[in-house]
């Protein structure tokens, strides 16, 4: 299922992820994931909390639909840990 539509911008598919979703996401540059929860979603922008392990803190990342649909972003979601969704970064291929 893929996670970004195609409009005359792009923007999440609201019916594909949600609030509540847990999500795995890593920018394409880094080496490291980070393990989250989406808190707020709307067609442009989604939020998450994820655990900052260095400070032992919360911490919020912003994601940009436009950023998802250019390959910044890798991002597995889940709502339920049964099925678990992908949307490779760039030069991303597999859901491995």
């Amino acid at each position: 299922m893929a996670l970004i539509i195609n409009k005359n911008v792009p923007v999440f598919d609201l019916s594909a992820i949600r609030q509540g979703d847990l999500v795995r996401i890593r920018r394409a540059t880094d080496t490291v994931s980070r393990n989250g929860i989406v808190t707020r979603i709307n067609e442009t922008q989604m939020q998450i909390l994820f655990a900052n392990v260095q400070n032992n803190a919360t911490s919020f990342m912003q994601v940009d639909a436009g950023d998802v649909a250019i390959g910044v972003w890798e991002i597995r979601w889940s709502t339920d840990f049964i099925t678990v969704n992908y949307n490779p970064a760039a030069g991303g291929t597999d859901g491995a």
